[in-house]
């Protein structure tokens, strides 16, 4: 004869098929590396993308900025770039990230090449907005009539090695 179950028992398992116990803990599950011929496949896929979405995202940011791009009668001179170059680091960020979430799921040489991809990135919108800061403020030419250049001092030293004396 058997025993009925305990009241307030469900009818299925409660514990996991592989478990044996207390001393027998589930063995840890180790995540797969992606296979080399796959990660290399995906590495080059996203390095396309990498060098055409910060070109459509220039390309965005320059419409926003006021360039008109088709219109050669257009002074395009007072846009700055600073934006469009803005738009490049917002792209720059997120080929960063892809590369952290790639090195989660084990792709490694897929995230090395987009951490080189988005470095470049950011080195590539850091000029862009110093070059584009650097023409929208140019540094004012000294107008005094007071400096004579060939009297300036080449060394600091004695009057002997000053051009004017």
């Amino acid at each position: 004869m058997t025993t009925p179950p305990p009241p307030n028992t469900p009818p299925w398992p409660t514990r996991h098929p592989r478990y044996t116990g207390v001393t027998d803990p589930l063995p840890p599950r180790r995540r797969r590396w992606l296979h080399t011929a796959a990660d290399i496949a995906l590495a080059i896929g996203l390095l396309m993308i990498d060098a055409i979405a910060p070109l459509i995202a220039f390309a965005f940011g320059l419409d926003a900025a006021g360039y008109t791009m088709f219109d050669p009668a257009a002074d395009n001179s007072s846009v700055s770039l600073t934006r469009p170059f803005a738009y490049v680091a917002v792209v720059a960020g997120i080929v960063l990230i892809s590369a952290f979430l790639l090195f989660m799921a084990r792709a490694i040489i897929s995230s090395g090449v987009q951490v080189l991809a988005g470095l470049v990135l950011v080195l590539v919108t850091i000029i862009g907005m110093h070059d584009a800061d650097r023409k929208a403020h140019p540094q004012p030419t000294p107008t005094s009539p007071s400096i004579n250049p060939g009297a300036l001092c080449r060394s600091g030293g004695d009057n002997s090695e000053c051009g004017g004396s």
